[in-house]
């Protein structure tokens, strides 16, 4: 009887943990490279070789990803990423794409680049 009581503790002890497990906090963008940020503070970063999209695994994090290019953007975004080309400082702004992070359970995690003011 007494092992019945336990049951529903055990139960939420579980739930629990799961949540508070680190999951993905921010990533990061470049013009080479994926950075993902934990919430526990851990990092992990890949490169990205070839043409776009990109996918692949981060396991340092236990995630997979997967980076799809969204486009230009406005025609201003495409003027200031002619003037950024033109100054050869094209590292200082982040390229326009959709991060799906998956995590070993299925959870999926979506960012943008660069992150939306709205965010």
């Amino acid at each position: 009887m007494r092992h019945g009581l336990f049951a529903p503790l055990v139960l939420l002890a579980a739930c629990t943990a799961a949540e508070f497990a680190p999951h993905p906090a921010e990533a990061r963008l470049g013009r080479a490279a994926l950075t993902v940020v934990m919430t526990n503070g851990t990092s992990c970063r890949t490169d990205l070789v070839g043409p776009a999209p990109w996918s692949g695994s981060l396991p340092e994090c236990g995630l997979g990803f997967s980076v799809t290019p969204t486009g230009q953007g406005s025609a201003i975004r495409l003027a200031f990423d002619q003037v950024i080309a033109a100054i050869r400082a094209g590292d200082l702004v982040a390229p326009m794409a959709a991060i799906r992070l998956t995590d070993a359970g299925g959870r999926i995690y979506d960012f943008t680049s660069p992150v939306s003011l709205d965010e």
